[in-house]
Order: C-alpha cells, then sequence, then structure tokens
C-alpha cells in the first residue's frame, strides 16, 4: 500500500464525485496512487483532458491539488476554482429516496454479532444479522459493527446503489473509513482498505447508542440475534 493511500483516494474520490455534479466525468485513476499521491481522469463535453494530482501533506494534514496534467490550459483556473468550493462546501444532509444503513454490533458469552437494516424513506428494504467466529474475539463488538457496515455495503454494490448514508454509534466506523484513524491491526486494516476503495459515495452520521432510535435499536436487536446465530 503507497504512503497515505488511505488519505489521498477518499479525498480524490470526493472531489471526483463533486466534479461529477458540475458537468466534469471525473474517475480517481486506483492504478495511479503514489506516496501521498491520487490522480483524477478527467473528461468534459466528451473530451479528455488530462489528469489531476491530489497532493497530502502529512506535516500540515492538508490537500492541495496541481493541474500539470491537465492538458487544456484554460481549464486549470476552472478546476482550482472548483476545488476551493469543494473544501468550503457543506456536506450534503439526507434527501428524499437516499438509501441509509443503521448498523451495531454486539458481543454477549463471548460470541460476537452483527446486525443492519437498509432503509429508503423509512422504508426497510433489508435487514442483515449474522455472528462472527472466535478469530474475531479479541476485538468484541468492534468486529461485529466493522462487519455490519461490509455486509451493508456488500448489498448496496448487489443492487447497483452509488450513495449510502451510514449511521452509527461506534465512532471508528467513520473514522477508520475515511483514514483519520490509523489502522493497527488486522481487522481494521482490512476494513479500511476495502472502504477505501469503494466507488460507493458514503455519508456517516453519528447517533447516540441506546437512547430510542427506532432503526438503531432495530440493529441493535439483530446484532444481539446474531451472537446466537
Amino acid at each position: 500500500m503507497n504512503l497515505h493511500q488511505d488519505k489521498t483516494l477518499p479525498k480524490a474520490r470526493a472531489f471526483s464525485e463533486f466534479l461529477n455534479r458540475h458537468d466534469y466525468q471525473a474517475v480517481p485513476d486506483i492504478d495511479g496512487t503514489r506516496d501521498y499521491l491520487a490522480k483524477i481522469d478527467i473528461h468534459t463535453a466528451g473530451f479528455y483532458i488530462g489528469k489531476l494530482n491530489v497532493y497530502y501533506s502529512p506535516k500540515k494534514d492538508s490537500y492541495k491539488i496541481t493541474c500539470q496534467s491537465i492538458t487544456v490550459p484554460a481549464y486549470h483556473r476552472v478546476l482550482e476554482e472548483l476545488w476551493q468550493q469543494f473544501e468550503h462546501q457543506v456536506l450534503p444532509e439526507r434527501r428524499s429516496g437516499d438509501i441509509c444503513a443503521y448498523v451495531d454490533g454486539s458481543f454477549l458469552n463471548g460470541r460476537i454479532g452483527y446486525g443492519a437494516v437498509i432503509l429508503r424513506d423509512n422504508e426497510l428494504l433489508h435487514e442483515i444479522s449474522g455472528g462472527l467466529d472466535e478469530t474475531y474475539s479479541a476485538h468484541h463488538q468492534i468486529g461485529g459493527e466493522l462487519k455490519a457496515v461490509l455486509e451493508s455495503v456488500t448489498w448496496c454494490k448487489k443492487n447497483k446503489i452509488g450513495e449510502l448514508h451510514i449511521y452509527y454509534d461506534y465512532k471508528g466506523i467513520e473514522m477508520w473509513a475515511k483514514g483519520k484513524w490509523k489502522a493497527k491491526n488486522d481487522l481494521t486494516q482490512k476494513y479500511q482498505e476495502y472502504m477505501i476503495r469503494q466507488e460507493i459515495v458514503f455519508h456517516f452520521h453519528k447517533i447516540a447508542a441506546h437512547t430510542g432510535n427506532r432503526w438503531n435499536d432495530y440493529a441493535d436487536q439483530l446484532a444481539k440475534k446474531g451472537t446466537r446465530q
């Protein structure tokens, strides 16, 4: 894995989605990643105009772009302005028709379970429940939390869902997926690498556990059920 790929690829993917909403066709070049660098292939009006580079500085914990590989100089300033807009944008809130997943994990009697519910406009589309073997026991419910996310993503991919709102009560779900926490063991490293490589756009929402939220409580029940499977 290239140095700081966990930082550069999510940023390149998010900026690509932003450009796609502004009449460009932008796709991260997964094979073009390097240490501290991710690349985006950009088309507009049916023409390929080159690669945009996204750089990450670990010292400053900041990003910048360069456009020297964009073959049409007139687009350099336009893309720089769009980058500034992207960096200061407010992330979109949930909209009508969005797909949402409430996820949870459980650790009971030495067994780990996971649970998730997939919704559209508060309509239940799918529910997920299962147990994990003893190889995950050292991670307690965290293994279940992450597995619930992975199973939700798998369902979305099978159903050609391109955007997902994930509601969670364990902070690591978002922090590892975005590369904001260092993945220090095999479980979190595999989770982080998998999430980074997805083409699905993720929106994360932290909710408090056990506060009467209907769907969070339902995911919790499914996770507890999973410990008995």
